[in-house]
């Protein structure tokens, strides 16, 4: 199970926080929250990756392809961020 929750949000960013496993089965909700907060309301999207305990490769492979300066991924454990390293490193430049 994946929860998504806004923890907060102002007129130029929305910070979603994850809980749960970023698997095949939640992937498109995901997809879909990131974009219409990113496309159509046109903010920046802050993941919260602080209760996130696995990611699958299709995850990985999801949030490459919509990754942008607009997409930013926060708090991640090691192993997330072990599998996440090149998206949360071209966060840091």
């Amino acid at each position: 199970m994946l929860r998504i929750i806004e923890i907060f949000k102002d007129d130029g960013a929305v910070t979603l926080r994850l809980d749960g496993k970023v698997v095949d089965v939640w992937i498109p909700d995901l997809e879909k929250i990131c974009l219409y907060h990113r496309d159509e309301k046109n903010k920046t999207v802050v993941l919260d990756f602080a209760g996130v305990s696995f990611i699958s490769s299709n995850g990985v492979r999801i949030l490459e392809k919509i990754k942008d300066e607009r997409i930013k991924i926060i708090n991640c454990s090691p192993f997330i961020r072990s599998l996440l390293h090149n998206l949360i490193i071209r966060n840091e430049k």
